[in-house]
């Protein structure tokens, strides 16, 4: 057996249909090891466009990226501090979203600005379409704008499940907490969203690691 029960084939199945979808300009529906998410192909302007229309999400609002590895980041990102590599050795995989300097992306997925969210979350299957599509993913909650996250396809709701081109269904999320977002391109860095991991954590690692630099 694979994950959650599924068969090996039936995995693999999966993981193909959400990778064509993805390479195709479609969105899928996927779980994530917080609740699940809507995700696009971040270097394609017309599903970018498609992520926002089909949850009503405000355009001045950025869609963050998931990645299926360290070796990602420099595709997407630029000018990363050392504490970066800190705070990513010890909450990656897992629920730390890392807002840094963004590199070669879509002004829309970042609304104009030049900063990006990035994370490797804790979720196999998840890891298994990240590594299989080739690179990240642009990623924001499945959910209508001002609506619950949510923490099943079940949670969805008619009108959000029949604008997801494919659904990848891998049962219960740990939800409803999402990610915690963290912005180190600023000085001090700041929680923009307190989730899955405190802030004060977080200021803790902060100080670890100030205390460690200045000692070396």
């Amino acid at each position: 057996m694979g994950i959650n029960g599924v068969t090996r084939l039936e995995s693999d199945l999966r993981i193909k249909a959400a990778v064509n979808c993805l390479k195709s300009g479609g969105i899928i529906a996927i779980p994530t090891d917080t609740v699940y998410g809507i995700g696009a192909d971040p270097f394609n302007a017309d599903a970018v466009q498609k992520l926002y229309t089909l949850k009503g999400r405000p355009e001045e609002k950025p869609i963050p990226l998931v990645l299926g590895s360290v070796e990602d980041v420099q595709q997407v990102a630029q000018n990363l501090p050392n504490f970066f590599f800190h705070l990513t050795d010890k909450f990656w995989p897992g629920g730390l979203t890392i807002i840094v300097q963004s590199k070669n992306l879509l002004p829309q997925l970042t609304a104009g600005g030049t900063t990006v969210g990035l994370r490797i979350p804790n979720q196999p299957l998840l890891l298994q379409i990240l590594q299989a599509f080739g690179g990240p993913i642009a990623i924001t909650s499945a959910n209508l704008s001002g609506q619950p996250a949510a923490t099943s396809p079940q949670e969805f709701g008619a009108v959000l499940s029949s604008k997801i081109d494919f659904i990848v269904d891998d049962g219960q999320t740990p939800g409803p907490i999402p990610s915690t977002v963290y912005d180190i391109s600023v000085s001090p860095p700041q929680v923009r969203r307190e989730g899955v991991i405190s802030a004060e954590t977080l200021a803790k690692e902060l100080m670890c690691y100030n205390r460690l630099s200045n000692n070396s």
